[in-house]
């Protein structure tokens, strides 16, 4: 894969800000990463425009992390909570059942797929990886799962322990199973996905029983301690 330098420098740039509490000027920074000045220049005032930097003095001009900054953080402090909560469970059903497992998140009107786990045995190329995005929530099944469960989109549509299935790949030979997780806030943090090659109504329904129970324990793990059809 080839680098882009352009995003290589705005990182190198967030990495030095973040390791100087006091703040940078724009010379500290072009003359600490060798870099044009005029490049430093706008990398910085993009990133002021965004708030991913401010100036902790309006005087000295000293750049130091920003709001937006922070906010993606927290985001991958909830992401990576899910993900360590989650991994044992995962593990122990693909490996069980041959079935890959994908973890998806909603952010605002997109799904965000942030977490995958694939058996030894694998037999399918999944048509999502960790960081595909889909734009629109009816586009595939998790966004599905989102509006079918998620209280806040007005869902809340299928009963207690059931499921949602759906064929995909170019023949329709990969089976997928979804079931929503939810927190101790009784919020659909995230849609769990199953997916293996496409198999008879009675074998879907056998490993969605045992998803759903997967299901349970990482809501469980997570404090929520409700049904799911509430």
């Amino acid at each position: 894969m080839k680098e882009n330098g352009a995003v290589k420098r705005v990182i190198s740039i967030l990495e030095l800000i973040s390791k100087n509490p006091q703040g940078l000027t724009l010379g500290e920074v072009y003359r600490k990463l060798d870099m044009p000045k005029s490049t430093a220049y706008d990398i910085l005032q993009t990133l002021y425009a965004y708030d991913a930097v401010y100036y902790k003095d309006p005087n000295l001009k000293n750049y130091v992390i920003g709001s937006r900054m922070y906010a993606i953080g927290s985001v991958y402090t909830k992401n990576s909570s899910l993900l360590e909560v989650s991994g044992q469970f995962l593990r122990e059903f693909s490996e069980k059942t041959g079935y890959t497992t994908q973890l998806a998140k909603r952010v605002t009107d997109k799904i965000i797929y942030v977490g995958k786990y694939e058996p030894d045995n694998v037999k399918i190329i999944t048509e999502t990886d960790v960081g595909s995005i889909f734009h629109g929530l009816d586009k595939e099944i998790a966004g599905q799962c989102y509006l079918t469960y998620d209280k806040q989109l007005g869902g809340n549509i299928k009963p207690n322990g059931e499921y949602i299935s759906q064929l995909s790949g170019s023949n329709n030979h990969i089976q997928n199973i979804a079931v929503p997780i939810k927190n101790f806030e009784n919020r659909v943090v995230a849609a769990l996905v199953a997916s293996d090659l496409s198999t008879s109504e009675r074998d879907v329904k056998e490993v969605a029983k045992e998803l759903l129970d997967v299901r349970k324990q990482i809501s469980r793990a997570l404090g929520y301690f409700g049904s799911f059809g509430e």
